[in-house]
């Protein structure tokens, strides 16, 4: 366990380690190749525990170093809190400590409680706009995120987003280097799976895709396998649908395409994309605002021939 020595030198002073006996464990959350999550309890709030694997401790501590040392850099309302790390000499083991989402996985959300079904545009709107925002403070920060999907998106008690799991996270490297695989194969943009350099416009290429899957209400190339989907996004252009979404709001539908454009320098950065957003709900609600106040109108109509009859 000689990296994992490494690991123990490396944050043994940090102010933000965590004393074993001041952290309690409860049931588990959930289990990932890098660990298994639990619920817990430090300084009486309840937090999220993830012990990362044995294997991950015996052969891969550098993924366990950058997340800890982009965790304990990033503070952001749209970033899960990190709270600290757990570390135990004998027997080996480390665990991230982050602050407790009450509403679960963005996913979950999507598709076991129906969030949106119930919350409407509002809700997504408010999911979507959070993670511009919270993306936004992560490039200007030189941190690309490269695993956007709706797994890695947590949500607070007001259904607020709050990015999560910075495994496959990586300070910028403005040198070019940056060409690894890495990411989820539905979300993740064709200069990725292509092997070539990429930037930060990954991750906007990602935010694309889910935000469409909020608004469309439908997972990604659902009909296909990932590795399929990954190579009709490169080789034929391949985007999800937006049958729904143009059916809502044609303008954030064009926003979306631009931001997936096959191009990385084509896609729009934050502060567009942003404005963009706050114009299409702005309009969106415009509108709803209009056919509420054309009921009204029409309800009133009726109401007063009814009379009058």
């Amino acid at each position: 366990m000689e990296k994992f020595g490494e690991l123990v030198t490396a944050y043994q002073t940090q102010p933000w380690l965590i004393a074993e006996e001041d952290i309690q464990f409860g049931k588990v959350l959930g289990r990932g190749a890098s660990g298994t999550t639990y619920i817990g309890e430090w300084r009486s709030n309840k937090v999220a525990i993830k012990a990362y694997s044995l294997n991950i401790l015996r052969n891969d501590t550098g993924t366990v170093k950058n997340e800890l040392d982009i965790m304990a850099k990033i503070q952001h309302p749209n970033i899960v809190g990190f709270c600290g790390l757990v570390l135990s000499r004998e027997p080996p083991a480390a665990a991230l400590v982050t602050r407790f989402a009450e509403g679960g996985e963005l996913g979950d959300a999507m598709y076991k409680t129906h969030l949106f079904r119930k919350r409407g545009n509002e809700a997504r709107f408010r999911v979507v706009m959070g993670l511009a925002h919270g993306l936004q403070y992560l490039h200007a920060n030189d941190v690309i995120h490269r695993d956007i999907k709706p797994a890695n998106v947590l949500l607070d008690n007001q259904t607020n987003p709050l990015l999560t799991d910075f495994g496959f996270s990586r300070f910028i490297d403005n040198s070019g280097n940056m060409t690894g695989e890495t990411g989820s194969y539905k979300y993740m943009a064709p200069e990725v799976t292509q092997h070539q350099p990429y930037t930060t416009k990954v991750d906007v290429y990602s935010f694309a895709i889910l935000a469409n899957e909020i608004f469309n209400d439908e997972r990604p190339f659902d009909n296909l396998l990932p590795i399929h989907a990954a190579v009709g996004v490169v080789k034929r252009g391949l985007r999800p649908s937006q049958k729904r979404l143009r059916m809502r709001n044609e303008q954030l539908a064009d926003l979306l395409v631009a931001c997936w454009d096959q191009n990385p320098i084509s896609r729009p950065d934050w502060p567009q994309i942003i404005k963009e957003l706050e114009l299409a709900k702005s309009n969106m609600e415009s509108q709803k605002s209009g056919e509420i106040g054309v009921f009204k109108k029409l309800f009133s109509h009726n109401h007063d021939k009814a009379q009058t009859d």
